[in-house]
């Protein structure tokens, strides 16, 4: 890969991990609308009160199939989809790999991102004796700085590698190729009927499992890339709030 190829690469993988996290916030914000549906009773109760007896109540019915649906989707898209022009966690890590000098520049870059703060901007007799002091404490931050980069790439690496036999991640797939991406139905031999998804076993504990271990592993490798922190717990703590109000101003 010459300079310029890599100088590319690197920009391409910048922009994929930022648009990818900004996706993942936008994910927590629908999962945090459909949880209160499934999981929260006073809110459940509030709006079968209110629609019970309704023309409404039909509608109603659609509407956590929808969301949860919805919310796999998004979770295939995001996460597992393997097409190479897809900004997917799967195809932004096999973009990294293409060539070892793209991890190189990303771990220079994060080893040395405090060197700036070490600048001598005092001038007087004591430069030198202050200049060492400053290379001591700029080592000691790069050296902080690497070891917290490889040992965050060792567990990105130990995640990526799970996500590829990971079993919820198989049903996810199956359910979007079978279901979403196309209306499969059984083969000849068996009852003419749609492919049954419930088949599948797939639980809404591990939907929500899977989307908790996929941005963490999106965190932390931003982090490694561009040097930005954000915890998915204090985002999801967020997005719980704004879901649960909703319901809750339109259960009244």
């Amino acid at each position: 890969m010459t300079q310029e190829e890599l100088k590319k690469r690197i920009s391409q993988v910048e922009g994929f991990i930022r648009a990818l996290t900004q996706q993942c916030h936008m994910l927590d914000e629908r999962r945090h609308i459909l949880v209160p549906l499934l999981q929260d009773v006073h809110i459940q109760q509030a709006l079968k009160k209110k629609l019970d007896r309704t023309a409404g109540v039909g509608a109603w019915n659609h509407l956590a199939p929808l969301l949860g649906q919805d919310l796999l989707r998004d979770q295939a898209r995001l996460f597992l989809d393997e097409g190479r022009r897809s900004g997917s966690l799967i195809n932004l890590w096999r973009k990294i790999q293409v060539d070892p000098a793209i991890k190189d520049h990303f771990r220079e870059a994060y080893g040395h991102m405090l060197d700036k703060l070490h600048v001598d901007v005092v001038g007087d007799g004591f430069d030198e004796v202050r200049g060492l002091a400053l290379d001591k404490f700029r080592k000691n931050d790069a050296q902080r700085n690497f070891a917290r980069f490889d040992s965050g790439w060792a567990q990105v690496e130990v995640k990526m590698a799970d996500l590829k036999g990971d079993p919820v991640a198989e049903k996810i797939k199956i359910f979007r190729d079978k279901h979403h991406a196309h209306f499969e139905m059984k083969s000849l031999d068996e009852k003419p009927e749609p492919f049954d998804v419930g088949s599948m076993g797939l639980t809404f504990d591990e939907v929500l499992g899977f989307s908790d271990r996929c941005q963490a592993i999106v965190a932390e490798l931003g982090l490694l890339l561009t040097q930005t922190s954000w915890d998915p717990k204090d985002f999801g703590a967020a997005h719980a709030k704004q879901g649960r109000a909703m319901w809750a101003a339109l259960a009244s």
